[in-house]
């Protein structure tokens, strides 16, 4: 009976050794890069490089800006410090063109890795399936009885030597599964975050296109305004800060005289002021004090930009007095308002003036129409606020949306 039962065992632990082998060099086989993986890994190292190679140029032309920056101002250096902007910003939108080309492949490797790594582990649950099997198959056909007086009970021990190893590898087997799950779940957040950054470098290109555009248009408006003249330029900037000083000093002047005239249920509630246009439709395109306005080396942009089309009509954002209506270089068609608690607000570029100076206007009224006039790139509202003639940051008084 023993022979009869070695005889039966030997060969299973046979197949069961060939399985397993088989099983095992698949799984090597599977952790060796394919041809299409290496063509993927060397196609994303040429656009890292690619990325790499455009950042270096974006860092020269933000030297070549600090340079200009530093120059006397004058038309010539304006007209190059604006050029450089401009290829400054396009080299950002083909870097950041770039950054997402590489995302999507990163993206798309990724995906390809997550199935592949699927598959992989269904493959050693399978592996480990049927060889549990096969040694609960055998264990139950081999009572150890069987197994005493045999006299070949030297090859038993070896078989079952072999079926302990087998368990061994199994053992191991088992780990590698774990692991290839737990690099599964690693693959899908790393590619939840890969999309979450193309979001945002999708966001980010749309912004930079916008600020293109916007540099684009105001080389050109400061050429419309010089002719290349350097004596128009030099008139356009002392108008520039004649205007400035006038705001600001009238803005005193009159705040005591007006807002003598404010009632108290008039006065501002809070602090908050309300929108003058409705920022939800096309946002803020440029911030009190932004670094990125293609004026800035002209003058500070002293309040926020709210991109409209023409003919929007402009709220005030509380009740008061108007100061004035006027029209200047920078400003074009421009309205001042007299609030409460030392509060006054400018809306400017706009292509129509519905008050006139000494008039109370109350909260939500309209003042005029968004337009284009001035030192602009585009219809849009130029917002103020300022606190004893001195700019502020509007986004500290305006209520939250």
């Amino acid at each position: 009976m023993s022979h009869v039962w070695a005889k039966k065992l030997i060969p299973v632990i046979g197949i069961l050794i060939l399985v397993f082998c088989v099983g095992a060099q698949r799984v090597i086989a599977e952790n060796q890069p394919s041809e299409s993986e290496l063509e993927v890994q060397k196609s994303i190292q040429e656009k890292k490089n690619n990325i790499e190679q455009l950042n270096l140029q974006i860092e020269d032309y933000k030297k070549k800006i600090e340079q200009k920056q530093s120059e006397k101002l004058s038309l010539s250096n304006e007209m190059d410090l604006l050029q450089n902007r401009i290829e400054k910003t396009q080299l950002q939108i083909d870097e950041t063109n770039a950054k997402i080309d590489l995302a999507n492949v990163e993206i798309a490797e990724t995906e390809v890795k997550i199935a592949e790594t699927k598959k992989k582990l269904e493959r050693q649950i399978e592996l480990i399936t049927n060889v549990v099997h096969e040694i609960q198959a055998q264990d139950n056909t081999l009572p150890i009885e069987l197994f005493y007086g045999s006299d070949r009970f030297s090859a038993l021990l070896d078989t079952i030597q072999k079926l302990e190893q087998i368990n061994e590898d199994l053992s191991q087997s088992v780990k590698e599964a774990k692991n290839t799950q737990a690099i599964l779940a690693q693959s899908k957040e790393q590619e939840e975050s890969q999309r979450d950054q193309l979001e945002v470098l999708e966001q980010s290109l749309v912004k930079e296109k916008e600020r293109f555009n916007d540099e684009t248009e105001a080389k050109q408006v400061l050429f419309d305004a010089t002719q290349q003249s350097e004596k128009r330029f030099q008139k356009l900037l002392q108008e520039l800060k004649q205007e400035q000083v006038f705001v600001q000093n009238q803005i005193k002047q009159l705040s005591v005289r007006l807002e003598n005239k404010i009632q108290p249920s008039d006065q501002i509630g809070g602090g908050l002021l309300m929108w003058p246009i409705n920022p939800n439709a096309r946002g803020v395109s440029a911030h009190f004090h932004d670094p990125t306005y293609p004026f800035r080396n002209l003058f500070e942009h002293p309040g926020i930009d709210l991109p409209a089309p023409i003919g929007t009509s402009i709220r005030s954002a509380a009740a008061g007095y108007v100061a004035w209506t006027r029209r200047g270089a920078q400003y074009g068609n421009y309205v001042m308002v007299i609030h409460s608690d030392g509060i006054a607000t400018l809306y400017a570029h706009l292509s129509r003036i519905d008050v006139v100076a000494d008039q109370f206007i109350p909260r939500g009224g309209q003042i005029g129409l968004v337009g284009v006039t001035g030192l602009t790139t585009g219809p849009h509202l130029h917002f103020e606020v300022r606190k004893e003639g001195i700019p502020t940051n509007p986004m500290n008084y305006l209520q939250s949306q």
